[in-house]
């Protein structure tokens, strides 16, 4: 089958599709400029837009294979339109956006070596969104001794939650009662925004707050009107505008990563590999 890979996957994964497709490899410039092409699947991540001027220059389109797991940059109503079925394996980043969220908390903490620093014992960790990942850093914290509290729209078994020893709760008590806020929820209509004013303004004064999820989940320019209450920002996820104006500041205990939380090698890996193996057995 004709394919179009768009930039680079891992190379497990670019091995065994090659066992069964024909390969035209570009990067997302060089398929911008293109009129059409005759693949009949396309391969490709988060950062490269799947909605309807890119469909337009594959009419023969049959399958869409997403090595990433967030789809706010596909039109899923064009997909279902034209009939084309959309391959992605949910939950494959987890393990390593919570590990990265582990290491930008802790980071957070230690904020100057030079005098005593936060610690997370005692500490209550509100994690907004408890999918895949908000479980997964519920976890990895439960040997921290901290409290955890988490909010999420859709109602959770709570025999996961005894056994993960969290709290569901509203979202505005999660950021009244938390001096860390870690942000997990995807992005979605619903979720535009979802961290602004409103919620902004009930943190307490030197809390953290860290964002591993998507940049348009937080309303910027509020969190940059309170930025100077927290103690600690970490942002893997943010416009060019934002951090700029945060530098500007000279905020004391800002870290930024650019958009890597998911980049583990073995979640990579699974993120590339599960979806292609899962096409080639539909060919």
């Amino acid at each position: 089958m004709k394919t179009l890979l768009l930039g680079q996957i891992h190379d497990d994964a670019l091995s065994t599709l090659k066992s069964k497709c024909q390969i035209i490899q570009m990067s997302q410039g060089e398929f911008d400029i293109v009129d059409k092409l005759d693949c009949e699947a396309i391969v490709f991540r988060t950062f490269n837009p799947i909605k309807k001027p890119q469909l337009d220059k594959l009419p023969k389109l049959k399958y869409a294979i997403l090595c990433s797991v967030g789809t706010d940059n596909i039109d899923l109503d064009e997909l279902k339109q034209r009939n084309i079925e959309l391959i992605f394996i949910p939950g494959t980043n987890a393990n390593s956006v919570a590990e990265h969220t582990l290491h930008l908390l802790l980071s957070l903490l230690r904020e100057d070596s030079k005098r005593p620093f936060a610690e997370l014992k005692g500490k209550t960790v509100g994690i907004c969104g408890f999918g895949a990942i908000g479980k997964l850093v519920a976890k990895k914290l439960s040997g921290f001794e901290c409290s955890l509290i988490a909010f999420d729209v859709i109602a959770q078994d709570q025999s996961v939650l005894n056994q993960l020893n969290v709290t569901m709760v509203p979202i505005e008590e999660l950021f009244i009662k938390s001096n860390i806020i870690s942000i997990h929820v995807p992005y979605m209509k619903a979720t535009d925004g979802l961290i602004n004013q409103k919620v902004l303004s009930l943190l307490q004064p030197n809390s953290f707050f860290i964002n591993t999820s998507r940049a348009e989940v937080i309303n910027e320019t509020d969190l940059l009107a309170h930025a100077q209450r927290l103690r600690g920002i970490a942002l893997d996820v943010y416009s060019p505008s934002l951090l700029q104006q945060l530098q500007n500041q000279k905020h004391p205990n800002l870290i930024t990563t650019e958009h890597i939380a998911a980049l583990g090698e073995d979640s990579f890996r699974a993120q590339c590999v599960r979806p292609v193996e899962e096409f080639l057995k539909k060919i």
